[in-house]
């Protein structure tokens, strides 16, 4: 037994050794042969398998992983990812649902918890936008393209054209990153690929991307630390570089703000040369890597890097920024932000004070269940992106596309949006026109609320409205709004509308309400993310109706003990008074009774064989008006 667990030990040392080396096909092959598997392996070879893009393994070691109940909250978002990205949104929802149980303050399960479902929508293609994988990829990597003196783009490849020195990196067992250019043609694909520089820019190891200025004389290049001591380290830096004559750059000096102590990579330049994108895991940052904004003065020094902010940065990875020639739009990859998977792309309008709108992810076919990264863009609709997408030609190659301009309409300075409900009941009410006017009076668009009741329109900054809301059946409802006084880019402005026959409805028309009773998963007390809903419309139903006083009642079914029951109920009746109090409701207007299983609404109590469907009808939450003005 000795020398077995000896041997166990020793395999494990290897393993770790190989997996903190990037070498991961051995690291695997190390963990693999371990019998009695760790949450720490189970971990390791989840990365590992995902490193190396192996999806299907990498979600069941993460299976594995949880079962084993040792997992971290970390290893639960991990493995929502991983179901992202292996198509399986609807599971990975789930297990998001229970990170945010686990880390509610954390930004990305606070923005699922806001739209569970967003992924819905995105999965809708715009049948307009045309991608096209390019004859230019390899079976290696081919990425981050950008745009070099206007008919050629520069990219990063893996392709190895050496028969005499063979070096590969540990990570991915392919050939260390070089520059490569190739001639845009007329329809936005790639021809004649030339390496781009072999005196000083492209070395022994990763030497791409790279970014210019529109002149096309001045570059920052991503290279690795160029200290072979140090290589192990997988640590990135930027470089910048000079054309000195015909297509002949300057040895690339490394930029002041780089360190050995984390990696700055994957530059955008803005077309003067005088701004620098940038993503690095400096400290001081989100977590994972951040996008940064640094600026050169005319003299050509380096001031202290900006971290863009929460908007755009996550406690997960942002990377490969770019910011369009007009200097509008700024494109970035993120693994935080609500995507299909791996890495999305999206873009942030830059505002006119320098902050950004709220991120917009472009949807398919943009965006994959893969990683989809180093966007560049052109304002016809066309431009090259990058993604490992099921399908190419290679690893990582780069797509073109043409006809994305929708996105133009959803990106603005300043939006407003609301909620049309019915005013007595507090129902949302579909169907319900809103008109937007400007200060001419001239109508700017109109919108027809959906099943949420919901309405958006994009606004100019600054500018004066008038909004006017009609509903068959309802008075008309208007409102002037000055999106100069607001603080805020994002405006919110609900509509209460009343129908004609409520007009002279009195107080006690509340009598006559029945509010929805709330279920519960089995064994759970936390509410459910449609219930909300419900729960936010009793709030409002008290607010219209300040002398209303709630029995809150609470039940389960019958499985588990009696005792253990009524703390179930206890638990979820204190659930429900919990969100209503945080939303306004005055505690002494809530009586609350929990009665654990001794109120079933139909028959399957201890012993009886009932479906999950019977069960379901007695695990829930009851509302009682008490005081009717009868």
């Amino acid at each position: 037994m000795g020398a077995t667990m000896q041997a166990q030990s020793l395999r494990l040392k290897k393993a770790d050794k190989y997996y903190h080396e990037f070498s991961y096909k051995k690291a695997i092959r190390s963990y693999e042969s371990i019998d009695d598997k760790s949450a720490g392996v189970y971990r390791n070879l989840a990365k590992s398998y995902l490193m190396l893009d192996n999806l299907a393994k990498a979600e069941s070691n993460y299976s594995e992983l949880m079962n084993t109940g040792k997992y971290r909250p970390t290893d639960v978002y991990d493995y929502a990812s991983v179901l992202m990205m292996n198509k399986k949104y609807d599971e990975a929802a789930n297990w998001m649902q229970k990170y945010y149980k686990l880390n509610p303050d954390d930004t990305r399960a606070q923005r699922f918890m806001a739209n569970p479902l967003y992924y819905r929508d995105l999965l809708k293609s715009d049948p307009k936008v045309l991608l096209n994988d390019l004859d230019i990829n390899t079976r290696f990597q081919d990425f981050s393209p950008t745009y070099f003196r206007g008919d050629k783009v520069v990219f990063a490849s893996s392709r190895d054209k050496s028969f005499l020195v063979k070096r590969n990196w540990n990570g991915n067992q392919q050939p260390f990153l070089d520059l490569y250019q190739a001639d845009i043609s007329g329809d936005n694909t790639l021809s004649n690929v030339i390496k781009f520089d072999n005196h000083n820019v492209n070395k022994k190891y990763h030497d791409a991307p790279a970014t210019f200025n529109q002149a096309g004389d001045y570059m920052i290049v991503t290279r690795n630390v160029y200290d072979d001591k140090n290589l192990d380290d997988n640590k990135l830096m930027l470089y910048e570089s000079t054309e000195e004559y015909d297509n002949y750059w300057s040895e690339p000096i490394a930029l002041p703000f780089n360190s050995k102590d984390y990696s700055c990579g994957q530059g955008a330049l803005t077309k003067d040369g005088r701004t620098l994108y940038f993503a690095s895991d400096m400290p001081g940052g989100f977590g994972g890597t951040d996008i940064y904004k640094v600026e050169r003065s005319a003299t050509g020094a380096w001031g202290t890097p900006v971290n863009l902010g929460s908007k755009i940065n996550t406690e997960s990875d942002e990377m490969f920024p770019y910011l369009d020639k007009t200097g509008k739009y700024l494109f970035f990859s993120s693994k935080g932000l609500p995507g299909l998977g791996g890495l999305d792309i999206f873009v942030s309008k830059v505002r006119r004070d320098g902050s950004f709108t709220e991120p917009l992810n472009l949807a398919a076919p943009i965006n994959s269940n893969k990683d989809d990264f180093a966007f560049i863009y052109k304002e016809d609709g066309s431009g090259f992106l990058s993604s490992n997408r099921a399908g190419g030609k290679g690893d990582d190659d780069i797509y073109s596309f043409n006809n994305l301009m929708k996105f133009k309409d959803k990106v603005q300075d300043c939006y407003i949006s609301g909620t049309i409900t019915d005013k007595n009941t507090q129902e949302v009410l579909d169907f319900a026109h809103v008109y937007l006017y400007d200060h001419t009076g001239k109508q700017m668009g109109e919108f027809v609320t959906k099943q949420d009741g919901k309405y958006m329109y994009p606004i100019d900054c600054g500018n004066a409205y008038k909004m006017i809301v009609t509903h068959d059946g309802y008075i008309k409802a208007t409102a002037d709004v000055d999106s100069s006084t607001y603080d805020t880019p994002e405006i919110v402005k609900d509509f209460a509308l009343m129908r004609y026959a409520d007009q002279n409805l009195k107080k006690d028309e509340m009598c006559d309400i029945r509010i929805k009773p709330l279920y519960y998963d089995l064994d759970k007390f936390f509410i459910r993310y449609n219930d909300k809903i419900e729960l936010d419309k009793i709030v409002q139903l008290m607010n219209k109706f300040p002398d209303m006083v709630l029995e809150v009642s609470s039940h389960t079914d019958s499985r588990a003990s009696h005792q253990y029951n009524v703390t179930l109920s206890h638990n979820r009746n204190n659930s429900v008074v919990k969100y209503l109090t945080e939303h306004g409701v005055n505690a002494d207007r809530l009586v609350q009774k929990w009665f654990g299983e001794t109120r079933l609404t139909n028959g399957c109590s201890d012993g009886v064989k009932c479906t999950e469907a019977e069960h379901q009808l007695n695990r829930r939450t009851e509302f009682r008006i008490l005081n009717c003005a009868r």
